[in-house]
């Protein structure tokens, strides 16, 4: 990419932020912005400043103010042990106003439909959002008293199951710490959430119980993509008295085989092929990534 020259002094540099009567100068603010983005969208790992100002040909001052405005705003995220970045949760947020037109949501509705109709509790369909997911998706149970899950809203990962089945096949774990307690069986404890993680990868399932709202549990599965990476998860959340641990034969197999039927309209082969050669082949990404962040860490430790 070409270098983009540098607003002049009376135009604020955060592009994001300016005003609307804009000038060159604005524009190009804003087409930095974007190509930070974009860099870091198309990064496998997380980027540091001189690593992105090297890719877009920019000064390390000036992607830095860039990154220093979109992590403000929520785009970006800052990891706190090598000072890289990554996209922040509210892409993720963007991404789902067009959910609605040919994302998950669309492909996904009928099978959550179908799921609810055989069980009659509510169902949740939710993608990663950084350390926390966002319900995407949702049909209230039919009974007297059901539990209301709005699609939109963000729940931490590590404490639902929702989430976990999510963390389990990500390639780096993005565990957000300290853990907010919400009852006294909230999962607070790393190794923990590390030993429920194998779990999911060795049954590709996992129940929550009571963790978030008293006498309310989860049963949740994993969705793929077309590459077999995660891209979701579907859950049924009900009674504790309905979904136990470990849940009833039926409900685990209308949960996993609504998790297959939406990975197969993102044309996933994962449910049907080999689990264990996608689960080694996951285990081998995280030792690599959790190599590389073990050398930057200890690479910014040098003064």
């Amino acid at each position: 990419m070409s270098k983009l020259a540098d607003p002049l002094p009376s135009a604020p540099d955060a592009g994001v932020g300016a005003p609307t009567s804009a000038g060159p100068s604005s524009v190009q603010a804003v087409e930095v912005a974007f190509a930070v983005l974009q860099a870091l969208a198309d990064s496998p790992e997380p980027a540091g400043v001189s690593e992105l100002a090297r890719r877009l040909g920019q000064t390390k001052a000036r992607v830095y103010r860039h990154l220093t405005t979109l992590r403000e705003l929520g785009f970006v995220e800052k990891d706190g042990a090598t000072d890289d970045y990554r996209l922040g949760w509210k892409i993720y947020r963007l991404g789902m106003a067009v959910a609605d037109n040919f994302g998950l949501r669309k492909l996904a509705h009928r099978h959550l439909i179908r799921l609810h109709n055989q069980n009659g509790q509510t169902v949740v369909l939710a993608m990663p959002a950084g350390a926390d997911i966002t319900v995407l998706d949702s049909i209230e149970s039919t009974a007297y008293i059901a539990i209301t899950v709005r699609p939109g809203s963000i729940m931490p990962a590590a404490s639902s199951a929702l989430g976990r089945v999510i963390l389990a096949f990500q390639p780096e774990a993005s565990l957000a710490l300290p853990i907010t307690p919400l009852t006294k069986d909230t999962p607070l404890d790393p190794l923990q959430i590390e030993r429920r993680l194998e779990f999911v990868r060795e049954r590709w399932y996992e129940v929550a119980s009571n963790q978030r709202i008293p006498g309310v549990a989860a049963l949740a599965a994993p969705v793929f993509d077309d590459c077999n990476r995660i891209a979701g998860s579907v859950a049924l959340i009900g009674s504790h008295t309905v979904i136990t641990d470990p849940p009833s034969e039926t409900l685990l197999q209308q949960v996993q085989q609504a998790a297959a039927d939406i990975s197969s309209e993102l044309r996933s082969t994962a449910w049907q092929g080999d689990r264990h050669t996608l689960v080694e082949s996951l285990r081998q990404a995280r030792e690599q990534s959790d190599g590389r962040t073990a050398r930057q860490r200890k690479i910014s430790s040098f003064p």
